[in-house]
């Protein structure tokens, strides 16, 4: 099966709800599209993150892959990156990037040639389901709520995505009302879903060292893990020792990961660890480390979103549950039902691939919306 052509799409999709956190404030986000078309019929799909992305692809990436066998992945990535990403010359990050829904897209194809989903083609199911937690952005005070709400209103997103999830964790984002508002909004969703809940916090490096002790000092006996609190991984690792909370970060590099044996999980991103191939070999080498990976969310549309629970099902790393946004998106760009969370994760279909058909109608919306406001993401309000 050969490639015939590509076609890379950027699109921007609004949020049902604003996206607030410690670094930024969102109201969309914007992603690039893949459709590799082959002689065969068959059509694969790839998603990245980045409107950017489009253009190369289109221009830089399509031309050299023409031709080319569906399963010459790393010839495709040869192809398309120059051989870069070796210590005397670093890939660019924004190809390398691009690429990942190149890779997504041929792994699609992979598994409708061999007429298999693609979990079976990543060694089959380790578990019943991709278990995913609960995950929310905090309160946006200029959707007229004040500080003094912002606890009851995290309170009941927390309580409505676990009742509608099923999961047994929940994970929400801290550090831009201040540490008190934070503490109080802690202690008030702790009490409200109970002891049984896995509860988390993702403070995308928010605070300072000092801001960040006042917190746990006050808030570490009823959180199970804490994302990057501060910017430092020393200053992580300092406070894992002091606070009996566990720490994860967004650092997936091994060699930096060594030096700091407290830090207790990386968190991968399947757009930035090198799609799926990158994604599996990141989350082995972690847990040679002894230390746990699961997956962040970053506002994917359903065609990665669908790459996440095919990884979940047959990744055996994967086994405490990931993020995911899927819900706070207008559109996923999937025809049929969106594939939400539900008794706490997700069973991708036994279609062939990623198991997911691309809405044309939705895939053009969305490029219409992004050549009218542009690129959207969450940091347009620092």
């Amino acid at each position: 099966m050969k490639i015939t052509a590509i076609t890379a799409t950027p699109v921007s999709i609004p949020t049902t709800r604003p996206c607030a956190w410690s670094q930024g404030k969102g109201h969309g986000f914007s992603r690039t599209i893949v459709q590799i078309e082959t002689d065969r019929g068959a059509v694969g799909l790839g998603e990245t993150a980045d409107a950017g992305a489009a253009q190369i692809i289109n221009q830089s990436f399509a031309p050299v892959l023409i031709g080319l066998d569906i399963a010459n992945r790393v010839e495709a990535q040869s192809r398309c990156l120059n051989g870069q990403g070796d210590f005397g010359q670093l890939a660019n990050p924004l190809e390398a990037k691009a690429f990942v829904a190149i890779e997504m897209a041929l792994w699609d194809l992979l598994g409708k040639r061999a007429s298999l989903p693609l979990y079976q083609l990543l060694g089959g199911a380790r578990r019943k389901r991709a278990v995913f937690g609960g995950y929310a952005y905090t309160v946006d005070l200029d959707q007229g709520f004040k500080l003094a709400d912002v606890a009851d209103e995290m309170t009941r997103l927390a309580c409505d995505s676990i009742a509608s999830s099923g999961s047994r964790l929940f994970e929400f984002k801290v550090g831009r009302h201040g540490v008190d508002v934070d503490i109080e909004t802690v202690l008030a969703v702790r009490s409200a879903v109970g002891s049984k809940i896995a509860l988390g916090v993702d403070a995308n490096m928010g605070y300072s060292y000092e801001e960040a002790r006042y917190f746990l000092k006050h808030t570490a006996s009823v959180l199970d893990f804490v994302e990057e609190p501060v910017a430092s991984l020393s200053q992580m690792q300092t406070l894992r020792k002091d606070f009996n909370v566990q720490m994860s970060s967004h650092c997936t590099a091994v060699e930096t990961l060594q030096s700091y044996p407290r830090i207790d999980a990386a968190v991968g991103d399947l757009h930035m660890d090198g799609g799926i191939a990158g994604t599996i070999r990141t989350a082995v080498a972690v847990a040679a480390l002894g230390k746990r990976f699961w997956l962040r969310s970053c506002l994917e549309a359903g065609i990665s979103w669908s790459a996440m629970c095919h990884l979940g099902m047959a990744l055996p790393e994967l086994d405490r549950p990931g993020q995911t946004l899927i819900n706070w998106m207008e559109s996923d760009l999937i025809c049929g039902p969106r594939w939400s969370v539900r008794d706490g994760g997700v069973i991708p279909p036994e279609q062939p691939g990623l198991g997911v058909e691309l809405d044309l109608v939705a895939l053009e919306h969305y490029h219409r919306h992004y050549l009218e406001v542009g690129e959207m993401d969450y940091f347009s309000d620092p």
